[in-house]
């Protein structure tokens, strides 16, 4: 009997410390991020498996990226490597690291052996403690839709069918539908600049959105971005083509995209 409690007790143990991962997932889901960190956390410091805690530091490590904590964020994603360096989470940041550390200044602090070393390092912090961690970078001249497009493909090439594929196809979409700077003499972006250039890719790039992401909630309001930007050069035929396959993709539902189409066929040239 003590022996089957024992392993009931053990059993209940490891389980909860599985739990706790998806515990910690659910708090970051609902915005309850220092919940997350308190969970993950536990999972490092009690008995867990490996699995658990590559996971554990994967996802702090995660969260004080999306929090611009990048010292934090590499620190934590070099110590993933270097304890669980055959973990799946492991091969997901290493050749990631060097790429994060070159954006972002190399701000994460090298620990040093050398004490005295240390010493001179933190006289000169304390002179030039005003100094930034982070390298800027002046974009005059590059440009910035192609610099964009290169990141949002690795995404896409390297994480397919993934949360994060659909948001890179998304912001692509965004960056190359285009934007206009503010102010009289402010540059613009995208198919605003040049609409032979980057209208193939938005067609392009919206039919490999719609099969890789067939029911992806925002395909409909694309739809009707690319209507719109038909209808700023006057191609009514195409403004038409683009508007009919919202409400034909609708079908008996009512949507706000539907309905939407459906007022702007009423009235297209002008």
């Amino acid at each position: 009997m003590k022996f089957n409690l024992l392993a009931i007790t053990l059993f209940a143990s490891i389980s909860s410390h599985a739990a706790s991962i998806d515990k910690a997932q659910t708090y970051s889901q609902f915005g309850l991020i220092e919940d997350a960190k308190h969970e993950l956390i536990e999972v490092l410091y009690e008995k867990s498996s490996a699995e658990n805690k590559a996971e554990a530091l994967y996802l702090l490590g995660s969260i004080a990226f999306d929090e611009s904590n990048i010292a934090v964020a590499l620190n934590t994603w070099t110590d993933l490597v270097k304890k669980y360096p055959s973990s799946q989470q492991a091969s997901q940041v290493i050749e990631r690291i060097d790429v994060l550390q070159s954006i972002a200044g190399s701000t994460s602090k090298e620990k040093l052996e050398n004490a005295v070393a240390q010493a001179y390092l933190k006289n000169a912090d304390f002179w030039s403690d005003d100094r930034s961690n982070v390298f800027t970078i002046d974009a005059s001249w590059i440009p910035k839709v192609e610099a964009s497009l290169h990141w949002y493909d690795k995404v896409i090439s390297e994480f397919p069918n993934t949360t994060a594929a659909k948001v890179a196809y998304q912001d692509k979409l965004k960056t190359l539908i285009g934007w206009k700077e503010s102010g009289k003499y402010g540059s613009s972006y995208g198919v605003r600049k040049d609409f032979a250039q980057y209208m193939p890719m938005l067609l392009e790039t919206f039919d490999s959105f719609k099969q890789e992401f067939p029911e992806a909630s925002t395909l409909q309001a694309f739809r009707y971005q690319i209507a719109q930007v038909y209808w700023s050069q006057k191609d009514w035929v195409n403004t038409r083509k683009w508007l009919n396959e919202i409400i034909s993709t609708a079908g008996d539902k009512d949507s706000f995209y539907s309905e939407t189409a459906k007022l702007r066929l009423k009235k297209i040239e002008y």
